[in-house]
């Protein structure tokens, strides 16, 4: 199994978008390539525990939903980082599984609180935690990384909305290096 990528966006879903590294390029790192990756996803995010237990048609359907969201939110997301109107595409792949699991969902709770089942677990989790961003106050500080190879989105939480890249550790030092040796 192949390690799992730094959690930095701030969001679920988000999460979900940035499980590709180094995007487009030699490096490319898909951390989600089998149904096994996305079963390990999940739990180190905290949707499912052992307890999963899925035929082979609901683990096909998982990993495929999966995907789809994974590229409908980095679609969503990159195009509204970018000033872009999203795609009509994007936004149905979400709400329509979202609406599936909300079918399959039950309230408990005070406030309540939706537990989704089976595959849901998963992908009603991840398409919710879409919905909420794209209809919450957090959307105007969604920022996509700058640098060619990276793209990750994430939610700018700095007071005045400074942040530049995903991770000062990583894009960030990078960014600076490179700025360095061109300005000298």
């Amino acid at each position: 199994m192949m390690s799992l990528p730094h959690r930095i966006s701030g969001n679920l879903a988000l999460d979900l978008a940035n499980t590709i590294s180094w995007r487009n390029t030699s490096r490319e790192i898909d951390h989600l390539a089998t149904f096994g990756d996305v079963l390990a996803w999940s739990r180190e995010v905290g949707l499912i525990g052992d307890d999963l237990v899925l035929s082979p048609p609901e683990q096909k359907t998982l990993y495929e939903q999966v995907l789809a969201l994974r590229n409908a939110i980095r679609g969503a997301g990159s195009a509204i980082a970018n000033d872009l109107d999203p795609l009509r595409p994007d936004f149905d792949i979400i709400r329509d599984i979202a609406a599936l699991a909300l079918c399959q969902a039950s309230l408990s709770g005070t406030p309540y609180t939706l537990h989704f089942k089976g595959i849901y677990r998963v992908t009603g989790a991840i398409a919710w935690s879409a919905l909420d961003l794209l209809r919450g106050d957090e959307l105007s500080r969604l920022k996509q990384c700058p640098p060619d190879d990276c793209h990750w989105l994430f939610i700018d939480r700095t007071k005045n909305a400074s942040r530049r890249w995903c991770d000062m550790g990583t894009c960030g030092n990078r960014a600076k290096k490179l700025a360095h040796r061109a300005a000298h």
